[in-house]
């Protein structure tokens, strides 16, 4: 009784852990979708409503959905409550929200890079800078797409199978 209330154990543990590890090939893609999103709502707020970075990351945090959501609101607690100006909070936002994703190294740059140049030219300028992260983001949502394709199904299956085989050595 005993032995098989353990392999249970066993199996449900490595099942839980392919799960977790194939939840991060699925919500990969969606966290970069969102970030283009937040791109793209960040160009709006530039081009249209030229109202404060601290501002705008404040409609951001409102508007858009967790995690990003979590993102803007760091940034805006640094910028408001703690003074901070954007070219330190932005990177100092990110080191705090980054465990909280999905995304890779790839993306993290991608959007750092941003961040160190909003607020730092003009309308246009910007634009371009946001327009050049969105293909960025493109490439990469691409690339995790492909992978989530690739591997959701098959890191589900081997944390179960994984349990078993685990089971079987040990009978």
């Amino acid at each position: 009784m005993i032995q098989l209330l353990g392999s249970l154990l066993i199996v449900v543990s490595s099942t839980s852990a392919g799960i977790v590890i194939a939840r991060g090939f699925r919500d990969r893609p969606k966290e970069i979708r969102q970030w283009r999103s937040a791109l793209q709502s960040i160009e709006a707020e530039i081009v249209y409503g030229r109202i404060p970075v601290d501002d705008m990351a404040g409609h951001l945090s409102v508007q858009l959905p967790h995690p990003i959501a979590f993102f803007f609101q760091i940034l805006q607690k640094k910028m408001v409550s703690e003074k901070m100006p954007l070219r330190e909070a932005w990177p100092d936002a990110i080191k705090v929200f980054w465990p909280e994703t999905s995304m890779r190294k790839a993306e993290k740059e991608v959007i750092l890079q941003f961040g160190s140049t909003l607020g730092t030219e003009d309308a246009e300028n910007q634009q371009k800078h946001i327009q050049l992260a969105l293909a960025h983001l493109e490439r990469e949502e691409e690339e995790a797409r492909a992978r989530q394709e690739a591997n959701e199904k098959m890191t589900r299956s081997l944390g179960f199978l994984a349990g078993i085989l685990i089971v079987l050595i040990c009978i």
